[in-house]
């Protein structure tokens, strides 16, 4: 018996499912488009922000400093001027400059304690005075030398001085006047005074530097020579002595 031949199934376009090429596909292609643009600028950063950061990181040119950061100059067109240790330049004395007698006058006894001989041929001191300058001026370095000088003319001297007290306030005066054999002496020493020496006067502390003047005369003749001095804890070496032989 023959089967009867089966006809072979004929398959036509129109029973496949055909993509759609209308709209639907122009927003897919727009969508896949605009995906591509937004990768590729996002790649654009990065590049973009790679090479910023690589700019960061490059050192400052040091043309660039800011003014703050420069160290000032210490040059100056006018430097200040340094005032030199004052050491030779004359005292001031009661001739330049008004002045006040602190003690005196005094004579020298006519005998002595000692370490002192007593006077020979009679030979006395007679109206021993100092006088200090009423202009001080404030030395808190001590640059200023303390010093003495001596003058004789006939019968008369005048002991000439510079020399340094703690206080605005304090003085100089007569602490020995004596003819010790043939040599006459008259020691000096600078004296405290209690009226500025207060917590309510800081400015009055110095130390100051004082000029003052010793004068009197020789009775009996002149001794051999004539030695002065001023003594006191603001004085170079606690003391000052000066000798004139006559």
């Amino acid at each position: 018996m023959t089967t009867p031949a089966r006809s072979p199934h004929k398959t036509t376009t129109s029973s496949r499912t055909q993509p759609r090429s209308g709209p639907s596909r122009r927003r897919l292609l727009s969508a896949v488009a605009t995906a591509g643009l937004g990768g590729l600028a996002g790649c654009m950063n990065i590049f973009g922000a790679s090479e910023r950061s690589q700019d960061d990181d490059t050192p400052v040119d040091a043309s660039t400093t800011a003014p703050e950061d420069r160290p000032e100059s210490t040059t100056s067109n006018n430097p200040p001027s340094t005032s030199p240790t004052v050491t030779g330049d004359p005292p001031v004395t009661a001739e330049s400059t008004p002045a006040v007698r602190t003690d005196g006058p005094v004579d020298s006894p006519p005998s002595n304690e000692p370490p002192y001989d007593d006077p020979v041929d009679g030979l006395t001191l007679t109206g021993v005075t100092v006088q200090v300058a009423d202009e001080r001026r404030r030395d808190s370095m001590l640059r200023l030398a303390d010093q003495l000088t001596i003058d004789v003319e006939g019968n008369r001297f005048e002991v000439r001085g510079r020399g340094h007290v703690e206080w605005e306030c304090d003085t100089v005066g007569l602490r020995t006047v004596v003819v010790d054999g043939r040599h006459a002496r008259i020691y000096v020493e600078t004296r405290e005074v209690e009226s500025c020496r207060t917590p309510d006067n800081p400015a009055g502390r110095g130390p100051w530097s004082i000029s003052f003047s010793i004068d009197g005369q020789f009775e009996g003749g002149r001794p051999d020579a004539l030695t002065a001095s001023i003594q006191g804890p603001f004085i170079d070496d606690s003391g000052v002595f000066a000798t004139e032989t006559l």
